[in-house]
């Protein structure tokens, strides 16, 4: 026989569901502050080489309102591509698409995906958690860093950006944010020198799309 308190726990907890469920899918879109076209062409020692243009069936697939892809090069000729991805309501007919589903192929494969911290104002001593991801192709590795930018949060981890939209939704009626990727070739296999490269790379996107993203507070 099923108890009475299993039966009531059970109802609860569809209660609940239903009401999160009823709740944060009446958030309302929250347009971006700055267009991301707008975005600085020098990064640090970096500028501008290209950029990028989705197919309107990959924007409409991915379900951004705004976005950039860009290439830039360092005067010594090492490159970073960078990617941002705005949505003005993650989750309602749109959504992240995790690197970890989106990057293997084409011969490419996961090594290992680790937490990173940045060092993001010296000044006051803010740092953000991100994540690392290194891949392979044969003997070729690049080094991935990507990040949830949104609401006046920096989030590394899926999951934590999920519990975040649903807090979020339920607190503030929102779920804008932006997906953001930083990503670069190791020649020679030296990751070390990669990492630096991308750490401050990383560092200083992350404190200009400040300008660029709603805040904590709209």
């Amino acid at each position: 026989m099923i108890s009475k308190a299993r039966v009531l726990i059970v109802l609860v907890l569809f209660v609940v569901t239903w009401y999160v469920m009823d709740v944060t899918g009446e958030v309302k879109p929250v347009p971006i502050k700055k267009t991301l076209s707008k975005f600085p062409h020098s990064v640090g020692e970096y500028s501008l080489s290209n950029s990028f243009q989705s197919s309107s069936e990959v924007v409409e697939l991915l379900g951004v309102e705004d976005y950039i892809q860009y290439n830039y090069i360092h005067p010594d000729g090492r490159r970073i591509n960078l990617y941002v991805g705005y949505y003005e309501a993650v989750g309602m007919g749109a959504g992240y698409h995790s690197p970890r589903n989106c990057i293997p192929g084409g011969g490419w494969g996961i090594d290992n995906v680790i937490p990173r911290t940045l060092d993001v104002n010296s000044r006051s001593n803010e740092k953000s958690n991100i994540s690392e991801m290194v891949i392979r192709r044969g003997n070729e590795l690049q080094v991935v860093y990507y990040w949830y930018q949104n609401r006046g949060r920096v989030i590394g981890s899926e999951y934590w950006e999920k519990i975040y939209q649903v807090m979020d939704a339920l607190l503030s009626g929102r779920r804008d944010g932006a997906f953001v990727r930083v990503m670069a070739s190791v020649p020679g296999n030296d990751l070390s020198t990669t990492r630096l490269e991308l750490e401050d790379f990383s560092e200083k996107v992350m404190e200009t799309l400040k300008d660029y993203l709603p805040g904590a507070q709209i």
